[in-house]
């Protein structure tokens, strides 16, 4: 009796209770498995990341206004003694180093070659080789392998061998401008006519003086160079014939010094030089680079400005003393604008600072936006991971809990059926 009781009591309440319990662990666990998949879902979207705005660039703070220079100031200005007159007329930066570049061999495309021995022709023309056969043919010397006796017995070409020291002018111009790396031959007869064009506004006697400047001459790319020759060709117009090859020179030692702002300069020159004579073109122009170059700070709209203002005065200046009188008038301004001077350049270096910092900010302001987008994208994926175990451990639990059951209810059936086969066997019994 007290063992059907106690059994009694173990199906009612022990079994119920345990089957209780792990019913309700394994919702807990069906929960931490929904929970991990939403998760999971969740972390697969894209992350957002903060929209970052530059801030506006402020209005740069007006120049204050120029102390003007008037003509009687110029004109008492201007020296008596001519030595210094020309002294200052032709001052001049420092010459460049001469470069010899080395000869090199390049496989080159012939597209155009038919175009380049034209203009080649049309330097002959102006170069003509009688008389210049040395420049053509090139230096070296021969040699004799069979000896010079038996050489001039024979004389055969076949008994003797020329070794070439120095390539006529035809090697050197594909050699230099290959060494520029103009190796297109479209490119070598575009530089070649504009070699042409050039040498015609000199006297031939002369022009020997200026080829090997002319093919040496770059200006960083093909296009700039093919620009900057186009621009020399027209301020060359307004010298005179024996200030062509110096005039040459000095603007291409300048534009290869400045390669950024050079044309610029000689394109405002080109026109600014129409309004001096002829015979002062040449040391204005050179007075108005020295003044850019040692004064402006490459600044072309102040030296712009400036000379253009003078401009009105050369109609009361002796014809003779206009590029001096430049000069002056650039001295005269520097001297009564210090203050402005300095003014401007306080106000430009505080708006290059207001720009560093804007820039520094908005720098600094995407790096945060990257670091913050970073670490979101770092957050999702450790919940990933904490998700994926969630699941993995709700997947192992409801597992573990199913087998628990099973066993649980298998046990309480057993115990069933045994507490039924007795009450049976004593039913006979009785």
């Amino acid at each position: 009796m007290r063992n059907k009781y106690f059994s009694n009591l173990e199906n009612k309440y022990y079994y119920g209770i345990s089957r209780t319990f792990w019913h309700i662990f394994a919702v807990f666990a069906v929960i931490g498995f929904i929970v991990g998949i939403g998760i999971i879902g969740w972390s697969y979207l894209p992350s957002s990341k903060k929209e970052v705005f530059k801030a506006p660039i402020p209005e740069k703070q007006a120049y204050p206004t120029q102390v003007r220079v008037e003509i009687n100031e110029i004109l008492n200005a201007l020296p008596k003694d001519k030595v210094k007159i020309e002294e200052i007329k032709n001052k001049s930066f420092a010459n460049a180093p001469k470069i010899e570049p080395q000869i090199s061999e390049y496989k080159i495309d012939t597209t155009g070659l038919s175009i380049f021995e034209k203009q080649i022709a049309n330097l002959k023309n102006l170069l003509p080789y009688k008389v210049f056969q040395k420049l053509w043919n090139g230096k070296g010397y021969y040699t004799y392998p069979r000896g010079e006796a038996l050489y001039k017995i024979k004389k055969l070409e076949s008994y003797r061998k020329y070794v070439s020291t120095s390539p006529g002018l035809l090697k050197k111009i594909e050699n230099r401008t290959n060494n520029n790396e103009f190796t297109s031959y479209i490119e070598k007869a575009e530089l070649v006519q504009m070699y042409n064009r050039i040498l015609q506004l000199i006297d031939k006697k002369n022009r020997i003086d200026i080829i090997h400047p002319l093919t040496y001459f770059k200006n960083k790319d093909f296009n700039k160079t093919i620009n900057s020759f186009s621009v020399l060709y027209n301020i060359l117009q307004l010298y005179n014939k024996d200030e062509v090859v110096k005039g040459f020179e000095r603007h291409s030692r300048f534009l290869r010094r400045n390669p950024s702002d050079g044309i610029g300069l000689l394109t405002f020159e080109l026109e600014a030089l129409k309004n001096f004579t002829r015979n002062e073109r040449y040391s204005a122009s050179n007075i108005i680079e020295y003044e850019y170059v040692n004064y402006y700070n490459n600044n072309l709209g102040g030296i712009k400005e400036n000379t253009l203002n003078f401009i009105p005065f050369l109609k009361k200046i002796d014809i003779d003393k206009q590029s001096i009188a430049l000069n002056y008038y650039y001295k005269i301004y520097k001297s009564k604008n210090i203050d402005r001077r300095q003014q401007i350049q306080r106000i430009d270096n505080e708006f290059n600072q207001q720009i560093e910092q804007i820039n520094a900010d908005f720098n600094a302001s995407k790096i945060n936006a990257e670091v913050e987008f970073q670490n979101k994208q770092q957050k999702t994926l450790t919940w990933r991971s904490d998700s994926l175990k969630i699941i993995a451990a709700a997947l192992g639990t409801i597992l573990l809990i199913t087998l628990i059951l099973l066993l649980l209810s298998m046990i309480r059936n057993v115990n069933k059926l045994a507490q039924a086969m007795l009450e049976s066997n004593k039913n006979k019994s009785n």
